[in-house]
């Protein structure tokens, strides 16, 4: 990414409590935009990480007030992370908070995988003030997750450091409840960007492909060709320069 995250100020941490009493952590980036981003990362993810920090420092060098949330069982965050069950409630209780502190006139939310997944389900089921989805490499239907797994690059898209960090998940995710963004999406009506690496190794182009066909209207779709096959916040850090034009044109407007 094109801005230096060691120049950034440390964020302010905050705690909100969701619907079942879940403390779900937020790192707060203040800036000058009367909007605020907030950003929901994916599966083993947290505000921390470093592809995080360096967005947040990207939007905040654009001005934009920025907040990175710790997914339910992630991080500072309580609760067991069930791949889009209860985690639309976690992101509608910050978003709430940051309008009530800050008093900003609305939100944007920006979700990399499953957490663009958990995106969409908050704007569907939840009356916000929310102006815009923007979507890196989103999760449609989990039944149609099937990885590309070549054991001879996987070193270049998972940091196997991270399996030191293991978030609280469920084991038995393909059989538990869960809710369904393709099914959701057609309650959105809100702007929609969706951005995605043609045969992403992990989270086929074919979800946003769907996604796209459910949405309504006003809707933008970036399947872009990028070597790699790379997955969510992984094209920031390869392709910088195909994809921050993309993201924020659509965010400035």
């Amino acid at each position: 990414m094109s801005s230096d995250p060691a120049r950034l100020e440390s964020p302010a941490t905050h705690s909100v409590v969701s619907f079942d009493e879940t403390p779900i952590a937020y790192d707060l980036y203040e800036g000058r935009s009367r909007s605020a981003v907030l950003v929901v990362p994916g599966f083993w993810r947290e505000r921390k990480h470093p592809s995080m920090v360096a967005l947040a420092a990207l939007l905040h060098s654009r001005g934009y007030t920025a907040a990175v949330t710790d997914p339910r069982g992630h991080g500072e965050s309580g609760g067991t992370y069930g791949f889009n069950l209860h985690e639309h409630n976690d992101v509608a209780a910050v978003a709430k908070d940051l309008i009530d502190r800050l008093g900003v006139e609305s939100v944007t939310l920006v979700g990399f995988s499953y957490g663009a997944a958990v995106a969409i389900s908050t704007v569907a089921r939840h009356r916000l003030p929310v102006n815009a989805l923007l979507l890196i490499s989103p999760v449609a239907d989990f039944s149609m997750i099937s990885p590309r797994i070549n054991p001879f690059t996987i070193h270049h898209h998972i940091a196997f450091w991270q399996a030191l960090r293991r978030p609280k998940f469920e084991w038995r995710a393909r059989k538990s409840p869960k809710l369904r963004p393709l099914d959701d999406v057609r309650e959105v009506h809100v702007p929609i960007c969706l951005i995605h690496v043609r045969n992403d190794w992990l989270i086929s182009h074919k979800h946003s492909v769907a996604l796209y066909e459910a949405a309504n209207e006003p809707k933008e779709l970036h399947v872009i060709d990028i070597p790699g096959n790379y997955h969510a916040d992984r094209i920031f850090r390869v392709a910088s320069e195909s994809i921050e034009p993309i993201f924020f044109d659509f965010l400035d407007r």
